[in-house]
């Protein structure tokens, strides 16, 4: 009887422990972006996601967004910011996937993400950076470094024209475009 108390102890310990670390996950992309100066708050509408998860979603010929960036570079703190408002200025309310770069361009797998989803992570700028995927390919990239960057950017409408002159007004114009025609369905 002890031996089956002890194993139940055990299993229930391991089922806390998990469900404890998942729940984490959220709270370690809140915490790292605010302890770098981002304002947002803990309900927020980034959701992280990982490499190979994009793989996936790629794989599955799935259109998306994915947003990219370091709390590292101080502009992409200030996007994040940017983004966030923007977002509740438009009483949006779900969220958009996000992959946080901060430790990845440490990663000397550069080269095996950059084959699995074909961004090159090394390109992108000290800001924040969307690329959308249509049914499965790279269809925007705002981290390409050809100088395609501004003549795509075209494409998108900047009615977030209270910020309309800021460094964040691009991203912001991204993000409008992304959260009507790409939103994060959970």
């Amino acid at each position: 009887m002890k031996k089956i108390i002890a194993y139940v102890s055990a299993f229930m310990l391991i089922v806390v422990g998990m469900l404890s670390l998942a729940s984490c996950k959220g709270n370690a992309f809140y915490s790292e972006w605010h302890k770098a100066g981002a304002e947002i708050e803990k309900t927020n509408i980034f959701k992280e996601t990982t490499i190979d998860e994009i793989e996936s979603m790629k794989n599955d010929n799935k259109s998306f967004a994915v947003f990219f960036g370091s709390s590292a570079d101080t502009q992409a703190v200030s996007d994040m910011t940017a983004m966030q408002y923007a977002a509740e200025l438009k009483n949006y309310e779900g969220s958009i996937y996000f992959v946080t770069t901060t430790k990845l361009k440490k990663n000397s797998k550069m080269q095996e993400i950059k084959n699995q989803i074909g961004v090159d992570l090394s390109d992108l700028r000290t800001k924040i950076d969307c690329v959308l995927f249509e049914k499965g390919t790279i269809e925007f990239n705002t981290s390409n470094p050809n100088g395609k960057y501004d003549d795509e950017l075209k494409k998108f409408d900047l009615s977030y024209t209270e910020e309309s002159t800021s460094v964040n007004a691009d991203i912001i114009a991204v993000l409008e475009y992304v959260i009507e025609f790409y939103p994060v369905k959970d």
